[in-house]
């Protein structure tokens, strides 16, 4: 083995709203040591893109780098065709192994491809070329406190489509299942609050915030209110476009709520007012901020930062940071355990 393997490109519904409805990733088994090897993959790929649309697709340049959970070299490259920027590769390394390679491609892409390819597209086909292995989970591991985090006294403000502004009189959450659709007004959820015990909360990024005493409702009770508790997946989308995904088998356990309250006060606009999913197993990148819709689904469709590279469960026991889409370490169930800083050049 060595290289990229194959690689495979869909078109992504939920992802239209923010422009980068186009979403490839990459198997492969390479070794990486240096900011070179990034490079050479992200070039791979890229080309093999190219063969699957009937385009010729360039690597502009570094985007950002990243290490991750003390962990994870993450290299983001431009992706431009005629000198247009129209995407972005992702690169991710554990343990000197490419962990995955991820990318989008904007809506721009609609106007370049053939009309056969794009009506392939547009109807759910899969387009792939070569060898793709998907859907990969890794083991738990027992620890008293999770690989690669460290605790903070207070939460790091993200917002990827930034902070909203909410009409509380106005908002509802909307919730869609096989039994139907069902609008929740906050004061809805309000009336059937419960509080949580305590929960640490893990963001991907390496940080953590303990003691957490969440306000709300039990997802698994509003599922059932709309036919949903044997659903395979569980697609929340926020007000400003953002979305995410995660395995029902989490999402609908008994301390995974939609929360409208923090120890014992509620929400701030900042913490994702009027209301947020909260995941407690599952990295924070899992639990939206700012509530729109929930949906319930038989099969997988990446989410925001999924299609970035992050992982499809996210389970913060099995440090499932990112997809995997080595079959060696896919094969071993772990990820390596020597790891290091791979700094670009410059930096």
């Amino acid at each position: 083995m060595g290289g990229v393997l194959g690689c495979s490109m869909y078109f992504n519904r939920v992802l239209l709203d923010v422009g980068l409805p186009y979403v490839f990733e990459c198997t492969g088994d390479s070794g990486l040591s240096s900011p070179g090897d990034f490079l050479a993959l992200a070039l791979e790929s890229t080309s093999l893109l190219s063969e699957l649309l009937g385009l010729k697709f360039n690597v502009e340049g570094l985007e950002h780098w990243e290490y991750i959970g003390r962990r994870f070299n993450l290299y983001a490259f431009n992706i431009s065709h005629n000198g247009v920027s129209i995407g972005q590769v992702r690169v991710v390394e554990s343990g000197g192994l490419l962990v995955n390679i991820s990318g989008v491609l904007s809506d721009y892409t609609s106007n370049l491809v053939d009309v056969g390819v794009l009506e392939d597209l547009r109807s759910g086909r899969r387009l792939s070329l070569g060898y793709n292995i998907g859907l990969t989970l890794l083991d738990r591991v027992e620890r008293e406190w999770p690989q690669g985090q460290k605790a903070i006294p207070s939460y790091v403000i993200y917002a990827a489509e930034g902070i909203p502004d909410v009409d509380v009189e106005l908002w509802s959450l909307r919730v869609r299942g096989p039994g139907g659709d069902l609008n929740l007004k906050l004061d809805d959820i309000e009336a059937e609050a419960l509080e949580l015990e305590e929960r640490d909360f893990h963001c991907v990024t390496g940080w953590s915030v303990k003691g957490n005493r969440w306000v709300g409702v039990r997802l698994r009770d509003i599922a059932s209110k709309v036919g949903a508790v044997n659903a395979k997946w569980v697609l929340a989308k926020s007000i400003g476009g953002y979305t995410t995904i995660a395995p029902a088998s989490e999402a609908l356990a008994e301390d995974s709520i939609v929360a409208v309250g923090l120890n014992n006060k509620k929400l701030t606009k900042e913490a994702g007012a009027p209301a947020r999913l909260v995941i407690p197993r599952l990295y924070g990148w899992k639990s939206a901020k700012w509530l729109k819709e929930i949906e319930f689904l038989e099969e997988y469709i990446d989410g925001y930062w999924e299609a970035l590279a992050y992982h499809e469960r996210g389970l913060v026991e099995a440090e499932e940071r990112f997809k995997i889409r080595n079959p060696r370490i896919a094969e071993e169930r772990r990820l390596p355990e020597k790891t290091k800083q791979i700094k670009p050049w410059g930096f």
